[in-house]
């Protein structure tokens, strides 16, 4: 993962953190968005752990159709959920806080507009999630 990538995600969490340190809604939709980026990226780990396990046991694709299939579900579900509670959290966020919000919410990528982009909502899940999961742990240059 980009380092910076990742600091900038908690730099920006922590923005946000501090502008709604007292509006207990905003910090509910924050959890929310928080624990969406989670079920997402844990639903693509698993979906990759689960194609490298079929590879590695030279199984034949075909014999596990049904649990790739409902595996892939799950992660698109995921990732809408993400993108939708991503977008509810930016409305509110511009909608009470207009002059304090950063260009792009929470979300950090550059461009702000890459928003609207899946791929890059996913890549900014992953440094979001790892960012939390392991920010202390990590030295950034």
């Amino acid at each position: 993962m980009e380092d910076k990538k990742i600091r900038k995600a908690m730099e920006r969490r922590t923005q946000i953190e501090k502008i709604l340190e007292n509006d207990e809604n905003g910090l509910r939709l924050l959890k929310g968005l928080t624990f969406s980026a989670w079920d997402y990226v844990n639903a693509t780990v698993n979906f990759r752990a689960y194609i490298s396990k079929l590879r590695d046991f030279d199984r034949c694709m075909d014999d596990s159709t049904e649990a790739m299939a409902a595996m892939d579900l799950n992660k698109r579900t995921a990732h809408e959920a993400l993108i939708s509670r991503l977008n509810s959290f930016n409305r509110y966020l511009f909608k009470e806080y207009p002059d304090s919000a950063p260009l792009g919410g929470i979300y950090s990528l550059e461009p702000p507009e890459s928003i609207k982009d899946r791929h890059s909502v996913s890549e900014w899940a992953g440094h979001y999630v790892f960012g939390i999961e392991n920010g202390s742990k990590i030295k950034f240059k």
